[in-house]
C-alpha cells in the first residue's frame, strides 16, 4: 500500500479516536502537514476515505489472525479466544466504542464494518471443530457461536452504552470471550 494512503488512514484513526465522527479533512491535513489536495489526489471523498480505512484495519486483523494461528505457544482453546478478540497492535488505540456514531452518519460504512465482523470465521470454525473433537469445549452448534459473538460485537459497536462504561472495546472483547469460554457460574 502506498504510504501516503497509509498515513491518510492512520491519521483518520487518530481523528476519530479525538473527535468522534466531527473531524474534517482540514484535521487531517494540518496532523499531517499536507494540503487537502494531496487527501483528494489519494481519496475522491470521505466516504471512500472511510471504505478504504475499513478494509486497511480488517486486513490488518487478517494478518493478526494468521500470526495467531501460527503460534505453537498457545493452545486450542487460548487461539480460539484469541481469534474471537483479535485486533491487531496497531489498532489497539482505535476507540470502537465511538463506531456507533458511523450508523447514522455514515451508514454504508457502518453496514461494511457490520459485514467484515460476520466474514472471516473459516479458521475459527476449524479451530472451534478441532476443540470439540478433542473434548476441550462442549459440543455446541457453531452458528450458535457466531450469533452470540456478533450479537454481542454488534451491540457493542452499535450503541453508546459500552461508551459510557469505564471498560475499552477490547476490554469488553476479553470478557465477553471469557464469559462465552467459561461462563458466568463462579
Amino acid at each position: 500500500m502506498e504510504e501516503t494512503r497509509k498515513q491518510i488512514m492512520d491519521a483518520v484513526i487518530d481523528q476519530f479516536n479525538e473527535k468522534g465522527m466531527k473531524f474534517t479533512m482540514d484535521d487531517i491535513s494540518r496532523e499531517l502537514h499536507i494540503s487537502k489536495k494531496t487527501i483528494y489526489k489519494e481519496f475522491d471523498d470521505k466516504d471512500e476515505l472511510f471504505f478504504a480505512t475499513v478494509d486497511y484495519g480488517f486486513s490488518a486483523i487478517k494478518k493478526k489472525e494468521a500470526e495467531i494461528v501460527a503460534d505453537e505457544s498457545l493452545d486450542l482453546v487460548d487461539k480460539i479466544s484469541k481469534l474471537i478478540v483479535c485486533l491487531p497492535d496497531n489498532y489497539k488505540n482505535i476507540d470502537f466504542r465511538r463506531v456507533y456514531q458511523l450508523k447514522e452518519k455514515y451508514p454504508k460504512v457502518y453496514m461494511k464494518v457490520a459485514e467484515r465482523v460476520e466474514s472471516d470465521w473459516g479458521e475459527t470454525e476449524k479451530l472451534l471443530n478441532q476443540a470439540m473433537d478433542q473434548g476441550l469445549i462442549k459440543r455446541v452448534p457453531i452458528q450458535l457461536i457466531k450469533l452470540m459473538v456478533e450479537g454481542a460485537i454488534e451491540k457493542f459497536l452499535s450503541s453508546e452504552e459500552l461508551a459510557r462504561t469505564e471498560y475499552s472495546y477490547e476490554d469488553s472483547l476479553n470478557m465477553m470471550i471469557n464469559v462465552i469460554i467459561n461462563g458466568i457460574k463462579a
